[in-house]
């Protein structure tokens, strides 16, 4: 594998000079941006009167040759690139037996509006990158990583010689595995995450808007150069990759953080040390304490830890202790007296019963299944 290499600015590309006369002769399209059946007429226009885009990335490129084609359908041409525009779907974006792709985003080519049925990550190397969302824009610096959900309706417009954008899909299924799955079930920020992708809506996304990391860069290089190649256990090295990209991102600036500023869910940075604080002291914590300490209600406390998580702060508590439970079984040598007294419950009764109905079984017998 080649070395990495890291520019901060990429010279503009022949297409991307094409593209921005053709952008600039259009002032129709200044602040404006495009529906998939209006960036399917801009393309029609490019092919048919500017003899541009001569090669395309793959969904558009039956289209765009038949537009080239004599006696062509010029209707059923745009349906096909709005189709192309409209929903980035797994099984045209992506390549076959490939679960990540990674592109650096065509410069002056017209914003849209658009959904993926992919998770969509975007990291910035240079310049400012603005990412729309209904309602709400995410202004994106050198560093910013930035994740949309599947079925998140945004746009990317990217104007400048100096923006450098990454763009990459991974399939759910992949995003589940190397990312989903590698987190500490314990941490809550883990399941606000999971919460705050899996809640769907139009605005649904992470952000990480954090200083430029060269390590991060490096995994994306890397990835990049992969995907150029045909080489054995390309894919999984690819996944592999992405994974130890999620897992940095967490563990350098999971605090940074911020979700939509629209909708009922909204993160405050100020609700990570309180996560953390419940997460460190569930065997002992009450909520009137953790009121008092954060200043807040007992009913504001309720209210943030169902909204960022999903579950009433009771069952919280439950989860956070049962899975500390069976954590100390599978682990440890404790008595079932010392777990129950460690994981906040005065009686081994009572956890007994808690144990039981949280994972239908005894902890005897999570024990021995477990060792």
């Amino acid at each position: 594998m080649k070395q990495p290499t890291h520019p901060p600015y990429l010279p503009m590309s022949d297409l991307e000079k094409q593209l921005k006369r053709c952008f600039f002769s259009r002032p129709d399209l200044a602040g404006k941006i495009l529906t998939p059946d209006e960036l399917s007429s801009y393309i029609f226009w490019l092919v048919t009167t500017q003899r541009s885009l001569p090669e395309a990335h793959p969904p558009m490129a039956a289209p765009i040759a038949g537009i080239l084609s004599a006696g062509a359908d010029t209707v059923s041409l745009k349906k096909a690139l709005a189709a192309c525009f409209g929903e980035q779907d797994e099984s045209r974006y992506l390549p076959e037996k490939k679960d990540i792709s990674l592109d650096r985003m065509m410069r002056y080519m017209p914003a849209h509006w658009h959904t993926s049925d992919s998770f969509e990550l975007y990291y910035v190397f240079s310049g400012e990158c603005p990412i729309h969302f209904p309602g709400e824009t995410v202004v994106c610096h050198p560093g910013s990583v930035l994740i949309a959900a599947p079925g998140a309706l945004h746009a990317t417009p990217c104007y400048g010689d100096d923006r450098v954008l990454m763009t990459s899909l991974v399939r759910a299924s992949t995003f589940e595995h190397v990312f989903w799955n590698q987190l500490n079930s314990q941490n809550l920020m883990s399941v606000f995450f999971r919460q705050a992708l899996h809640q769907g809506g139009s605005a649904a996304y992470l952000w990480f808007d954090t200083p430029r990391d060269r390590e991060l860069e490096d995994l994306l290089t890397c990835m990049e150069q992969e995907l150029s190649q045909e080489l054995p256990y390309s894919s999984q090295m690819v996944n592999t990759l992405m994974s130890a990209f999620f897992l940095l991102l967490l563990r350098r600036y999971e605090r940074t953080a911020q979700l939509p500023r629209t909708g009922d869910l909204h993160w405050k940075r100020k609700f990570s040390s309180l996560f953390q604080y419940i997460q460190d002291h569930a065997a002992t914590t009450s909520l009137p304490e953790i009121a008092a300490r954060f200043h807040y209600s007992e009913r504001q406390i309720s209210r943030i830890v169902k909204m960022c998580t999903g579950m009433n702060y009771a069952h919280l508590i439950t989860k956070l202790r049962m899975e500390k439970a069976a954590l100390l079984l599978k682990q440890s040598s404790l008595t079932m007296d010392e777990i129950a007294a460690a994981v906040g419950y005065s009686g081994v009764s009572s956890f007994y019963r808690a144990f039981e109905q949280y994972y239908s079984c005894s902890p005897g017998s999570y024990r021995k299944t477990n060792l």
